[in-house]
């Protein structure tokens, strides 16, 4: 074989195996660039844990409900302490007894809570904790209690960032013809007014839930001097009002005027022929029973 098709030989041997491991490379960075680009893969390669974090920006002052919370991967290199982390096999479902979000029930955000940032404790106040109240309580209002029942505080259905509407019932005492008359009237004395706290405990010796005594509410200055005179002159009752309004909206803290019930507004047997015989110049009248007391009401 001549030199001339040695040198041949070797030159062609040579291009060959280049263009071999030029095919390979080619061929591993395609692959790679498919399997970057498959759903997935990154976060295959990224560790993650899923974190509690606020489903939307609450802001300092606000109740935290367990829907305004959701879990979401979080880097596991990012993790801090404080961080809420999810237990393998937790609840994921808004109501669950096991829900770690069932936490933060009733409680207020401290600082503001950007949409997507992690929740951690130091970031809200929970009702009972120093600085509850002072978390919760709007620049320039003020924070009142007033005494409830099972009956006025709605069986203790009303809990901390509810809206209600505060209503009076007074008795009057007049003299009508010689003769002493006690009256009574109802009105509603503030509507629009956001419960802060109560005193609804969960449980009690038997196992059952304990209605609250004392409702404490968010009032202006004004509005906290008529509840002071309201509680001296008669009976505070609580009406809860719809939760369905922009939560954005300012709550309407205006004193209703003008509307109130009477007594005789309650009798609905007022007017029938068949009590009053028919009675126009003279009159009408009603016997009324209270507990072991009678009297006889004119209209």
């Amino acid at each position: 074989m001549s030199l001339r098709n040695i040198l041949f030989l070797a030159l062609a041997v040579v291009v060959a195996a280049g263009t071999a491991v030029y095919v390979k490379t080619w061929i591993g960075a395609e692959r790679a660039r498919a399997e970057a680009k498959r759903p997935g893969a990154a976060a295959a390669k990224l560790a993650v844990t899923m974190v509690l974090v606020a489903k939307k920006t609450l802001a300092a002052g606000s109740f935290v409900k367990p829907d305004l919370l959701e879990w979401k991967p979080w880097p596991e290199d990012g993790i801090i302490e404080g961080y809420m982390v999810k237990q393998p096999g937790a609840a994921d479902t808004d109501g669950e007894a096991e829900d770690p979000r069932q936490a933060f029930e009733g409680a207020v955000v401290r600082t503001e809570l950007a949409a997507g940032q992690p929740v951690t404790e130091d970031r809200v106040v929970h009702p009972g904790e120093r600085g509850f109240l002072a978390a919760v309580l709007e620049p320039g209002l003020r924070a009142v209690s007033v005494p409830v029942n099972a009956t006025t505080g709605i069986s203790g259905f009303i809990f901390p960032g509810d809206w209600v509407d505060v209503l009076l019932t007074m008795r009057v005492k007049s003299d009508e013809n010689g003769t002493a008359k006690t009256r009574y009237f109802s009105q509603t004395l503030l509507a629009g007014i956001r419960v802060l706290a109560i005193d609804q405990s969960t449980e009690n010796v038997d196992g059952k839930a304990a209605p609250a005594k004392t409702a404490t509410i968010q009032v202006t200055p004004k509005q906290a001097e008529e509840i002071a005179i309201a509680l001296t002159m008669g009976d505070l009752s609580l009406s809860l009002r719809s939760l369905a309004r922009d939560e954005e909206a300012p709550a309407p803290v205006k004193p209703v005027r003008g509307s109130y019930t009477l007594d005789m507004d309650v009798y609905n047997m007022l007017g029938d022929k068949r009590l009053f015989g028919g009675a126009k110049a003279a009159g009408q009248q009603v016997y009324v029973l209270r507990g072991g007391d009678a009297e006889t009401a004119k209209f």
